[in-house]
């Protein structure tokens, strides 16, 4: 590891919340290995709402040997969730900052790009522009990718231009290095703002499996809970429409009818509510043997994700859009089969790691006849310029569109992932037996990755030695010992969001999905 006397010794992480999953996951696996580094004589996690007390004793018991503590700081949570106006939220933000980092404080702020505080985004780069405070700014999600429900949002907060966005969210005159969790977003930063981006994986490792005892107990709850003797496939996923749920509950029904499917998490935001909702109905209408949201609202005597998955025949991960793709390794890391949508920005760093997972499909191909075709079509052109209203004017040109309106009128089928949500609830009301039957013959990649699935998928010494917890740790160690004095400049943050923008109204990124608001 590099030397720790020459890193900052207080170190201040930054996040919007602790809820469960995502971005939680990622800090409670780099802190033991930080804590272990010696580098740091404090640690100060603050976040803009409490966690959750059977989360936080067992984390702070992890880290003896550092003075560590979390502050709650109301102005760093989501901007939608907040009722202090701007100038308020700000002076917040600027008392916060000045009490808690200094010169000697490195501070790592995460998913700033996401946009749900742009306030604090603004106000970091300046903090760090006029103190010099070091500024790493994990980049997860960005507001951008499928998200463009948030520019009201940022216009109603002072940020009326993209170029004031990009200067807040890629920190204009910060003393700042942008991590990525994927190489694909590292290299598009690393070409617009040299020397100053790092590969900042999501650590992961084989760890400690869960027990026997442990599987054995979780799977007699699977029982109790569910109320079901046969097979489990699980999806450990909060409720998002980036998820693609749907798809998920047609590969169990398809695939494995004996099987009942479950999700992990909630709703962790407002503007899912609705998708959450009408797949909730559907399901209950029809019966289908599912089970959404199996550990939101309980208690610590619940099993653990690991156990869960553990105990569950198949782990499934149906996502459209992801930046990391945790899943796949902590499948890998428990050697329980998976099913798995292929990621484009996902697969080149799982192949550079080493692994290998033979159950991986491209897409889920529908028969047209399967659903209505005029009516969806229709739908998703009202959507579609809904959607590209809902854009900035200075890209809307630079827009693509989705696939099923680029697809020929003779197309005999189209991916699933591809339709608006009341299309794939048109398929999913169809008996699966006879859908399966007839969607069969399109889809020889998904009968391949299905048949497949169950082989073991080992974990390679070369993922161990780049994404294990201490590995992570000295990885971004060692971006904080390279960290100099320069600054970003307003160009080129203008011009890694004008990049990032162009790049992701490809029609490759474009889901109906995440148009609807």
């Amino acid at each position: 590891m590099p030397n720790p006397r020459s890193i900052p010794k207080n170190l201040l992480i930054l996040h919007y919340h602790l809820r469960p999953g995502g971005v939680r996951r990622v800090i409670e696996m780099y802190l033991p290995a930080l804590a272990a580094s010696g580098a740091f004589d404090t640690i100060t996690l603050a976040v803009g709402e409490a966690a959750d007390r059977a989360w936080e004793e067992p984390l702070k018991a992890s880290l003896a040997g550092v003075n560590f503590r979390i502050h709650v700081e109301p102005a760093l949570g989501y901007l939608t969730e907040r009722a202090a106006d701007a100038p308020r939220m700000r002076q917040a933000l600027r008392g916060f900052l000045t009490r808690f980092s200094n010169p000697e404080t490195l501070v790592w702020a995460h998913n700033l790009g996401l946009g749900r505080n742009i306030l604090l985004a603004d106000e970091l780069a300046r903090h760090s522009a006029a103190s010099g405070v070091p500024v790493l700014s994990q980049q997860h999600d960005f507001w951008f990718d499928n998200r463009w429900a948030r520019w009201p949002v940022l216009q109603a907060n002072g940020f009326g231009s993209l170029s004031k966005v990009a200067k807040a969210v890629f920190a204009a005159g910060g003393r700042v290095v942008h991590a990525a969790i994927n190489t694909a977003d590292e290299s598009l930063l690393a070409k617009h703002i040299p020397g100053r981006t790092v590969w900042l994986p999501n650590p992961s490792g084989r760890g400690r499996p869960p027990s026997d005892h442990d599987v054995r107990g979780a799977a007699r709850w699977l029982r109790k809970d569910l109320g079901h003797d046969g097979p489990v496939w699980i999806f450990p996923t909060r409720f998002l429409r980036r998820k693609n749920i749907a798809e998920a509950v047609l590969l169990t029904r398809w695939l494995r009818p004996e099987a009942m499917l479950v999700t992990t998490a909630g709703v962790s935001s407002p503007e899912e509510a609705d998708y959450a909702r009408r797949l909730e109905d559907a399901a209950r209408h029809g019966g289908w043997p599912v089970r959404f949201r199996l550990l939101a609202g309980r208690d610590a005597q619940a099993p653990s994700v690991p156990a869960l998955m553990s105990a569950a025949e198949t782990i499934l991960l149906t996502s459209v859009q992801e930046g990391f793709g945790l899943p796949f390794l902590e499948a890998a890391a428990l050697r329980r089969p998976l099913l798995a949508r292929r990621l484009a920005n996902v697969e080149p760093d799982l192949l550079r790691l080493g692994f290998k997972f033979p159950g991986v499909y491209d897409e889920v191909f529908v028969p047209v006849g399967m659903f209505d075709h005029a009516a969806e079509r229709l739908r998703q052109e009202l959507v579609y310029e809904g959607w590209k209203k809902m854009l900035p004017r200075p890209v809307r040109h630079l827009a693509g569109r989705p696939r099923l309106l680029e697809l020929a009128g003779s197309s005999a089928c189209v991916a699933f992932s591809a339709l608006t949500l009341t299309a794939q609830l048109e398929i999913l009301a169809q008996d699966p037996a006879g859908a399966w039957a007839a969607a069969s013959p399109h889809n020889p990649g998904l009968r391949a990755a299905a048949a497949a699935a169950g082989q073991p998928v080992e974990w390679p010494e070369n993922a161990e030695s780049q994404i294990s917890p201490t590995a992570c740790a000295a990885r971004l160690l060692e971006a904080a010992l390279g960290m100099t004095d320069a600054r970003i400049s307003d160009r080129e943050a203008v011009r890694t969001q004008k990049a990032f923008i162009s790049d992701r109204l490809q029609p490759q990124f474009l889901h109906p999905l995440l148009m609807q608001s």
